[in-house]
């Protein structure tokens, strides 16, 4: 099933264009002193090209990302911010995974693609150019009523490849343990497979094409145990410790919680890429963009 997340934000001008480029120059911390407005007009008019912040106010136009379902929170963040700063680019957030995004790029289709994995070597990496702009946790979730609290890697590993099948082995009830994952192509799937060491191994009864799709799952059932993006989790699931650790903002950051991967965009490298998809870039990997991706969960990198 194929998840569109559409970010439209309409805002309500209370200037006119020339007044927004006024209003942008203060957002930049800029401010133009009597003295420097009687140099331009001394320049005349010859003098009259806009200046790069000028430029970018008049940003406009479609941007389209196409990826992973687990970047969506912190792609809408990035793109309702960087709509308000330039109301007239509309960002448009798309896929059903990262595996979309190489694909999505090479074709046309999005400027930018979004992959919460390292590209794979027959994605050909080197056609791309790469910005990491996040790391994310990827936590281990179970049912609220499930009173496994805590795991150990040893004890995850052997969930997943079908060597413990009851709760009871883990401290829980008497009862089978139902695994939920990703779909194949799923950078959530490939990143959580590669760390725990479990690729290609994984004994699952539920194969899940979206992050909310497997909470919604792990929800529903008493005895579902599945893996998620920290950045999508919500009250609706409970995650339990890996080797003592809970998966946090801080334990990703300082390494502590080892299930990680990196939030990545990439582009065609060696082409150039429309203004308003290289403005966004830059926003996203910009100390501006800090806050937004905390705030939507995922860690940022500095």
């Amino acid at each position: 099933m194929k998840k569109v997340l559409s970010i439209l934000m309409v805002l309500a001008m209370m200037c006119t264009s020339m007044a927004f480029v006024g209003c942008s120059s203060a957002v930049e911390g800029q401010s133009e002193t009597p003295s420097s407005q009687a140099a331009d007009n001394a320049a005349g008019d010859d003098a009259e090209a806009p200046s790069s912040e000028e430029a970018t106010t008049e940003l406009s136009g479609d941007l389209t990302l196409n990826g992973s379902t687990s970047m969506a929170k912190v792609c809408q963040a990035l793109g309702e911010a960087f709509m308000a700063k330039y109301p007239d680019v509309t960002v448009t957030k798309s896929g059903n995974g990262s595996g979309d995004a190489p694909e999505a790029v090479n074709s046309g289709t999005a400027l930018i693609g979004d992959l919460s994995r390292n590209l794979k070597d027959e994605e050909n990496p080197d056609q791309f150019e790469i910005n990491q702009i996040a790391i994310d946790g990827i936590a281990i979730a179970v049912n609220k009523d499930n009173p496994v609290t805590e795991l150990t890697s040893e004890q995850i590993t052997q969930i997943f490849t079908g060597e413990i099948t009851n709760w009871s082995e883990v401290g829980g009830p008497d009862a089978p343990v139902v695994l939920v994952g990703r779909e194949a192509g799923s950078g959530t799937r490939d990143g959580f497979e590669s760390i725990v060491g479990v690729e290609d191994a994984c004994v699952y009864e539920q194969e899940l094409t979206s992050t909310g799709a497997v909470m919604a799952a792990v929800a529903a059932n008493p005895n579902a145990f599945g893996y998620v993006s920290l950045s999508a989790v919500d009250d609706t699931v409970k995650m339990v410790t890996v080797d003592g650790v809970e998966a946090s903002e801080a334990t990703v950051q300082d390494g502590s919680y080892k299930i990680q991967r990196p939030f990545i965009f990439v582009t065609k490298d060696g082409e150039e890429l429309s203004a308003q998809a290289q403005a966004f870039v830059d926003f996203a990997t910009s100390d501006a963009a800090s806050d937004l991706i905390a705030g939507a969960g995922a860690v940022p990198l500095a």
